[in-house]
């Protein structure tokens, strides 16, 4: 009887959070597509964040926070500047 009222919390848990876990889902489909696309495109030459969104078509202010990430966790590198604006590359692989 336990195992049973458990199932139906359970249940109703679920959904009463489904339209956050969906929500979640794409949210990360659409942050794990961007970071492909800026690491594609800094991989193999140093660009600028307003470069790298023309590139990828999608808005300065939100590939400088991807970019960001990836300099935080050691997978992209501040280069060298260019006019107001540093250049960033991806880290090579060992």
């Amino acid at each position: 009887m336990k195992d049973k009222n458990n199932k139906e919390k359970l249940k109703s848990l679920r959904k009463q959070r489904e339209a956050f876990v969906k929500n979640a889902r794409e949210h990360i489909k659409i942050s794990t597509r961007l970071f492909k696309k800026i690491k594609a495109e800094i991989k193999d030459k140093a660009m600028t964040i307003p470069e790298i969104a023309k590139a990828i078509e999608e808005p300065s202010s939100q590939v400088l926070i991807y970019v960001s990430g990836l300099k935080k966790f050691g997978m992209a590198v501040e280069k060298e500047k260019d006019g107001d604006y540093f250049k960033y590359q991806l880290v090579a692989k060992n």
